[in-house]
């Protein structure tokens, strides 16, 4: 909504713009234009009006929402005249008019127009007779209103009246039959109703039987909203809640004068509009409009001070109150009643569910918001939303909470229980406890799956955290040694479709460099009873014993209540210098190596060699002293001289799920005798056969 202030500005010049929102403000007006021979409006109503819907008394502005008047000529003529400027001073708006006529016997009849952006009219009635021997002047008019966005637990009656005029006891006595009548018909409504009682009650003292008839216990029970009881007639000290007559010099035929020194109009109210909550009076709103109690008694209202008036009219300047104060001495004989009403709370909640899926211990909440979204311009205009709200199932939460309309809403955190893996729900159901509040109840059911925590493992038969894979002794240069694993993402106890997926994060880079190696590279969302394939080398270009441990960091899916753990592979092997006669690096020194060296045609020849073509001592040529080292090993044809030099073969080792050894080479007998003589014999036929084809 617009600043306040500016609009107000605005109102004084052209016009009061209104919102859709709907606190509400009811007006009841004698404005004497009975007769059909004069307008229905008066020049300068315009400008009353419109200083109506700028009065901040009770804190804020609100263009008028319901206006009762009273000595209307008819619904078809005062009603839609009146309705026409209100839609033309306060912009944005739908003034429509009653339309039933009240009875009359003379001084027009009481009737309504409404803003029907803000309220609906639900229903007229006229209220006893003007004949017979409880006859009165005039009918009363019961009109029943519904703010717009309420069901009918906000209805609200509103009693227009106008009742006998003038002293005596016979009037006093014809009030009282008005009186009589109208608590009938209220009380008849029953208990808990919310009632205004507006009008001209041309009274003079709250002893009036009248009076007293209004404020009687029972149903319809009637009081003051400002409790200014007692004998207002004259009286200097109720001079601030007078309300005629507004002028001492006649302005048009008919106009009562006198000054101002009587409180004839009044909006009562029911105790259900005064008990701080739902459909209630605004306290400190309620005047009679125009009259700051800085006015001469029994003088015009024009007396009165234009400064304090102006002060109640934010955006007006002192010349243009002087200018509503010397209107209405103009316009009618009576000074209007101004009254603000709040409205009930109207509840609107909410509920967010947590995330789809959880993990097991996770920390999760539904968030459930409940706000007073009554349709208001300020905070006041709307009873505080009072609430209470209570989980079942998954949630255990429950409390209380207020909210004042305007407000960002109140936002709740029920957890919900993932100490055990599955599909969990929860409701939550709120409660209004305010009066009349509208949407009182709600309820919200969410659901969420927790999941069990994935199960990293080398195995899937076994969960298995720690995996040593031994690549025995390798020949330095010769082939390096690969083995294959699985990192497996194993079933939970509760089964696979209730186990979280799984995340390889990370693998540290393990010492010594260059030795072992793997094809491990992260991943996500590896699926329960799902396997990711690996290979681990070791690499023999470094003789030594060597260990690496590679750490794996995994973790649960990206869910909340996701965990880390590890997975330990340790790489382990060594790499020994090949033996002399080992010309091709596989550990055996057998005729393929006699082979090697023949076809290399090195021997004796002077010509650079390396180890594969028998240069044995690295002296970068092939001769008699390499011979002497091929022979000198007595390993020929002795299977794997790795166990003879007390290394091993390659293994694995299932370090926590087993202890299974694959790969260990056989053992071998020592050569006998024979065996290493037949060699001799061997080479020296070789090498002289390799002279021989040289010359």
């Amino acid at each position: 909504m617009r600043c306040i202030l500016a609009v107000v500005v605005i109102v004084a010049s052209v016009g009061w713009s209104a919102s859709a929102t709907a606190q509400l403000r009811i007006v009841n007006y004698n404005v004497n234009v009975s007769d059909p021979a004069i307008p229905a409006v008066r020049a300068g109503m315009d400008n009353v009006l419109q200083a109506i819907n700028a009065s901040a008394k009770g804190g804020f502005a609100r263009a008028i929402d319901v206006l009762i008047l009273e000595e209307a000529e008819s619904v078809a003529t005062t009603g839609t005249a009146y309705a026409a400027l209100l839609n033309t001073v306060t912009v944005g708006t739908s003034y429509l008019r009653s339309t039933v006529d009240a009875g009359s016997t003379g001084s027009g009849r009481p009737i309504a127009i409404y803003n029907s952006s803000s309220v609906s009219l639900i229903g007229e009635k006229k209220i006893g007779s003007t004949s017979g021997t409880a006859s009165q002047p005039r009918q009363t008019m019961r009109y029943q209103f519904r703010p717009v966005g309420y069901d009918t637990t906000a209805d609200f009656y509103v009693y227009a009246s106008h009742y006998k005029a003038s002293t005596g006891a016979a009037n006093e006595a014809e009030r009282n039959v008005e009186a009589r009548a109208i608590r009938a018909d209220a009380d008849a409504i029953g208990q808990g109703a919310s009632i205004i009682y507006a009008g001209d009650f041309n009274l003079y003292s709250s002893s009036e039987s009248g009076f007293q008839t209004l404020t009687g216990t029972g149903n319809g029970q009637a009081f003051d909203p400002i409790s200014r009881v007692g004998s207002w007639s004259g009286s200097s000290t109720y001079k601030d809640v007078h309300t005629q007559s507004p002028a001492t010099t006649a302005v048009f035929n008919g106009q009562v004068l006198g000054g101002v020194d009587d409180r004839f109009d009044f909006q009562l109210i029911t105790e259900e509009v005064r008990d701080g909550g739902g459909f209630d009076y605004v306290s400190g709103s309620y005047w009679a409009f125009g009259n700051t109690g800085t006015h001469l008694i029994n003088q015009a209202i024009s007396t009165g001070s234009a400064a304090t008036l102006a002060a109640r009219l934010p955006g007006y300047t002192t010349s243009q109150a002087q200018t509503v104060l010397t209107n209405l001495t103009k316009v009618t004989d009576h000074l209007p009643v101004v009254a603000d009403y709040q409205l009930p709370a109207k509840m609107t909640a909410s509920l967010v569910a947590p995330p789809a899926r959880v993990i097991r211990g996770a920390t999760v909440s539904g968030t459930l918001t409940v706000s007073n979204s009554a349709p208001v311009a300020v905070a006041a205009g709307a009873d505080r939303l009072q609430y209470a709200f209570a989980g079942t199932g998954g949630f255990a939460s429950s409390g209380t909470g207020s909210d004042a309309a305007m407000g960002a809403g109140t936002m709740h955190l029920l957890t919900l229980s993932t100490t055990l893996a599955g599909l969990r729900s929860g409701t939550v159901s709120v409660t209004a406890s305010s009066l009349q509040a509208m949407n009182p109840t709600f309820s919200g059911t969410v659901s969420t799956t927790v999941l069990d925590h994935a199960v990293g493992s080398f195995a899937s038969a076994a969960t298995t955290t720690s995996l040593t894979i031994d690549f025995g002794t390798l020949i330095r240069g010769g082939a390096g040694g690969s083995e294959a694993f699985a990192v497996f993402n194993r079933p939970a106890t509760s089964g696979t479709a209730w186990t979280a997926r799984l995340d390889l994060d990370g693998v540290s880079s393990p010492a010594p460099a260059g030795v072992f190696s793997t094809t491990l590279a992260p991943f996500a969302n590896l699926l329960s009873g799902s396997s990711r394939p690996y290979a681990v080398s070791m690499a023999t270009a470094l003789t030594g014993t060597f260990s690496s441990l590679f750490t794996l960091s995994l973790s649960d899916e990206d869910l909340p209540g996701a965990t880390a753990q590890q997975l330990a592979l340790t790489a382990r092997g060594s790499v020994i210098a090949p033996v002399s006669g080992d010309t091709n690096l596989d550990a055996l020194i057998d005729v393929l190596d006699v082979a090697s060296i023949l076809d290399g045609g090195r021997y004796n020849s002077g010509r650079a060699a390396d180890w594969a073509e028998g240069d044995f001592n690295a002296d970068r040529i092939v001769d008699m002293l390499d011979m002497a080292d091929f022979l000198s090993t007595g390993l020929f044809d002795q299977g794997d001289y790795r166990f003879r030099l007390g290394g091993q073969g390659q293994s694995i080792d299932w370090t926590d799920g087993g202890g299974a050894t694959l790969g260990l080479m056989p053992a071998v007998s020592v050569p006998e005798p024979t065996t290493q003589l037949a060699l001799w014999a061997a080479v020296g036929a070789m090498l002289r056969v390799v002279r021989r084809g040289r010359t």
